[in-house]
């Protein structure tokens, strides 16, 4: 089934990223819609190649690559819903693939792995968050 997602997830990997890039840039988030766009889209790539790397393999490149992107995001200036929002986009749309090109007997397990990484990936993120607030409360003055 893993090579079935993993294909599945290859062919439409573009129309993945286009309308994952679509969505943040039409978001209400300023960071999202200021950032130029040859810089979101090398972005998206990256998030949605590393999300199809891991339909092959483990999910721990991908999960590892969320956990550098939400750093670097947040060292940015984006608040929490910022970051998970590409998350959120690329779980709602791999469903959507899922329920379109996976047999029904298949479904399921294809949910259900897709899920459990993103839902690891956004439990990491608000792990890094809510460190980062930690440390900022220690280093700031009361």
């Amino acid at each position: 089934m893993s090579d079935l997602l993993y294909r599945v997830f290859l062919e439409n990997e573009a129309e993945l990223v286009n309308d994952i890039l679509s969505q943040l840039k039409h978001s209400t988030s300023p960071h999202y819609q200021e950032m130029e766009w040859d810089v979101l889209m090398r972005r998206v790539e990256s998030l949605v190649a590393y999300f199809i790397i891991f339909l092959r393999e483990t999910p721990d490149q991908f999960i590892e690559y969320v956990a550098k992107m939400g750093e670097e995001r947040i060292a940015e200036g984006y608040c929490i819903a910022e970051v998970l929002m590409a998350l959120r986009i690329l779980e709602e749309k791999a469903w959507v693939v899922i329920v379109q090109n996976v047999p029904h007997q298949g479904q399921i397990r294809s949910l259900s792995r897709v899920t459990g990484a993103i839902g690891a990936a956004k439990d990491l993120l608000a792990h890094l968050y809510v460190s980062h607030l930690e440390e900022a409360e220690k280093v700031s003055p009361v």
